[in-house]
């Protein structure tokens, strides 16, 4: 499968279980922040006092490396002959770690403070206008990152290619960066501008080891890209840092869930079954009642989940006694004070009684409020339609 800009972003600092391992180092996380703090107060007053001189410097990028929790290994010998250093973009801190371990010069258009820049083995790349800036400072050689910008590690971006008609001859540095816990690299969608917020999880980090792999110089500039992906066994890709920095899209929104979507086509088996529930339900709306059973295919299990709640609805309003007072009503049996056994009780509902916790209270609740309310709604129908209960129950 191709990359893709998407694939080479990082938008999240953690990743699987490393916010749990993360959380068990966080105290002695702090204790080493303020640590490291304090360090970086003691290079701030260092770098402002001290002259700019190479021992200085030297000790300086020391004492910023530990501040940093930045730790270098180097593999491979540098090329005397090669005034400029070619290397894939790793993380922000990739020139300070090549300025402690082979006392590089790094461009940048970074605004940071003089003695912060001078610290990191950063220049102003206005300073280097004219090519014999390139050739000439052999003592201290310069480090050029043509991607501009950092990925994930799962590819190389695409080379930059001003920085190659300056030389005809340059050594490929491979950076690897690995850190436990955190990403080294999170695309925020700025592209400019120093990243504070990469730099500051450094000072939380326990250690950041960067390996430098000095691979054989080459005169052919145009392959040095593909030289560096080939030793970290990465896709050379055409993607460029500023694809990176754009925001992703924003995924589309959710479908609405079955409960609350449109009520599928009726079917007459559906429609029955919706009639038997509204007889039980008559304040619920019948769009609901269908909603639900489209899903349940169970009249009791509908009943249930309107009655507990699960399925939530707006109740229509109660039927008006004015239209039942203005239908005709037959003559109707006098009533029988005392009832024989074959006349039917009707159930007068009870107060509302607590939520029962366990589940066979609940059930016995369910079955007693099932058995009321279809009394109760027969009640009703009976009174509707003016039937003769008598000659009902003996025809």
């Amino acid at each position: 499968m191709a990359l893709t800009a998407e694939r080479l972003r990082n938008d999240e600092r953690f990743s699987g279980d490393n916010v749990t391992q993360f959380l068990l180092f966080l105290p002695f996380g702090l204790c080493l922040f303020v640590v490291r703090t304090i360090l970086a107060l003691i290079l701030w007053v260092a770098s402002i006092i001290l002259p700019n001189k190479s021992t200085v410097r030297q000790m300086l990028s020391t004492l910023a490396c530990w501040t940093f929790g930045v730790y270098v290994k180097v593999k491979g010998q540098r090329d005397p002959r090669c005034s400029m250093l070619v290397a894939n973009y790793a993380s922000c801190l990739d020139s300070l770690a090549v300025a402690h371990a082979l006392g590089t010069i790094s461009l940048r258009k970074w605004k940071v403070p003089p003695f912060f820049a001078s610290t990191l083995g950063i220049r102003n790349a206005a300073q280097f206008v004219r090519k014999e800036h390139f050739g000439d400072c052999t003592s201290a050689p310069l480090l050029l990152q043509p991607e501009g910008g950092p990925a994930n590690g799962r590819g190389l971006l695409r080379f930059a290619d001003w920085p190659f008609p300056v030389a005809q001859r340059v050594q490929p540095v491979a950076i690897e960066v690995e850190r436990a816990f955190t990403a080294v690299t999170v695309h925020t969608g700025h592209a400019a501008g120093f990243p504070w917020r990469d730099a500051l999880w450094f000072l939380l980090a326990p250690v950041t080891v960067y390996q430098l792999t000095l691979l054989p110089a080459t005169g052919d500039v145009t392959e040095v890209a593909g030289v560096i992906a080939e030793h970290l066994q990465i896709e050379a890709t055409n993607i460029e840092y500023p694809q990176l920095c754009v925001p992703p899209p924003r995924p589309p929104p959710r479908p609405p869930t079955p409960s609350r979507a449109a009520a599928p086509g009726a079917t007459p088996e559906l429609a029955r079954r919706a009639q038997q529930v509204k007889e039980v339900l008559p304040r619920v709306p019948l769009n609901d009642i269908m909603r639900d059973l489209a899903i349940t295919r169970s009249v009791d299990v509908t009943v249930t989940n309107f009655l507990e709640g699960v399925t939530p609805y707006t109740a229509e309003p109660a039927p008006q006694a004015s239209q039942a007072s203005q239908a005709p009503q037959p003559p109707q049996a006098p009533a029988d004070p005392q009832p024989g056994p074959s006349a039917p009780r009707y159930v007068t509902p009870p107060a509302q009684a607590p939520f029962p916790k366990s589940a066979k209270e609940r059930q016995l609740s369910f079955q007693e409020r099932k058995a009321q309310m279809i009394a109760d709604a027969r009640h009703r129908y009976i009174q509707k339609h003016g039937l003769n209960l008598t000659v009902t129950l003996t025809g």
